[in-house]
């Protein structure tokens, strides 16, 4: 069993009833911690208080995982025990609550690149920013709105631009493009430890044959559109178009094309669930932004297919640990279809 060691503010805690840790690709970890109620002591009282936003971090194994906020507090009483459920996101999470504080506004950014935006916003709650890769061109004018959280704007901007956003272990705001395929780090078997079952989930109507984008400007000019084909859906007519919005008419084929690889991020997800160790092969903590090859007959995966893992729940309970690993088609985030279907016969 791996040791999940938890400080609270200035307490450490080693002993949980259960313990869940969600990594993700392009949404901020969570953590989830179940410990026996002890009211009648002080330190108790104290660490665990309702909306006391304390930081919180995570090490597994002595290698720090997760740094964040603690949120919820919730106490949870049954006929025989008594215990507190605590939750937690990683230390950028206030971004997907909040706005920005009001003596800062309006928000209007001209001719900046989606970094120096991101630090703007975050530089009031002491956050940092990292930027994997190269960030494209800048926005020619956005704005953040009234009533629209930071994260929200964020998110749209990085899409627009084929990143997505997830945190580091540090509690950083990341900005990070998919993994490329080719290093997997593991070959799994369907039916074959540590591989039970595999789970597929399809969703056809999102499932388009080509999808444009349109890009209009406010001073009355023509703007510029973009079409980006669906090379696996040929013979059937399903179109799809949506406005770019906030970019500059030059950058209309690279939204476009984050477009169509998220669109395969949506349609086809594949569950490994119950992998009886948080480690992979290699002997590292599964991560998410990493590579499995897979061949699972039951899922539809007839061929051995590389896939990006996209998240990863480490679940820890009594005696038991386990992994669930959820993962998409390679490309998806990357604005690039997949090389194959993995339901195709191989050629």
């Amino acid at each position: 069993m791996e040791k999940v060691t938890v400080s609270i503010g200035e307490k450490e805690f080693t002993f949980w009833e259960s313990a869940t840790i969600d990594l993700s690709f392009d949404t901020l970890a969570r953590v989830q911690l179940t410990a026996p109620f002890e009211g009648d002591r002080k330190e108790f009282r104290e660490v665990f208080r309702p909306f006391s936003f304390k930081p919180l971090r995570l090490k597994v194994g002595g290698e720090l995982i997760f740094t964040g906020t603690l949120v919820g507090v919730h106490p949870r009483i049954e006929a025989d025990s008594r215990s507190v459920e605590v939750t937690a996101y990683a230390l950028p999470g206030v971004l997907q609550d909040c706005g920005p504080p009001g003596d800062t506004v309006p928000h209007e950014y001209k001719g900046l690149g989606l970094k120096a935006i991101a630090e703007a916003l975050c530089r009031p709650f002491g956050i940092n920013v990292k930027l994997d890769g190269s960030e494209g061109a800048v926005f020619k004018k956005v704005r953040l709105e009234e009533g629209q959280t930071i994260l929200e704007f964020l998110i749209d901007l990085a899409r627009q631009r084929g990143f997505s956003i997830s945190n580091t272990a540090s509690g950083v705001l990341l900005f990070w493009k998919a993994a490329e395929p080719g290093d997997p780090v593991a070959v799994l078997v369907e039916g074959e430890a540590p591989v039970a079952t595999v789970e597929p989930e399809f969703s056809p109507q999102e499932y388009y044959s080509e999808i444009t984008g349109f890009c209009a400007t406010k001073s009355g000019r023509k703007g510029s559109k973009w079409t980006e084909p669906n090379p696996w859906l040929r013979n059937v007519l399903r179109p799809m178009s949506f406005r770019v919005e906030d970019t500059d008419t030059a950058a209309t084929p690279e939204a476009t094309r984050a477009k169509l690889g998220r669109m395969f991020a949506n349609v086809a997800t594949f569950t490994i669930d119950y992998i009886p160790s948080w480690r992979d092969p290699n002997g590292k903590l599964w991560a998410p932004n990493t590579t499995l090859k897979l061949t699972a007959p039951g899922a539809m995966i007839y061929r051995r297919s590389e896939f990006l893992i996209r998240n990863v729940s480490l679940k820890q309970e009594a005696n038991e640990e386990t992994a669930r690993l959820e993962f998409v088609l390679p490309g998806a985030f990357s604005g690039k279809p997949p090389p194959f279907l993995p339901w195709d016969e191989a050629s």
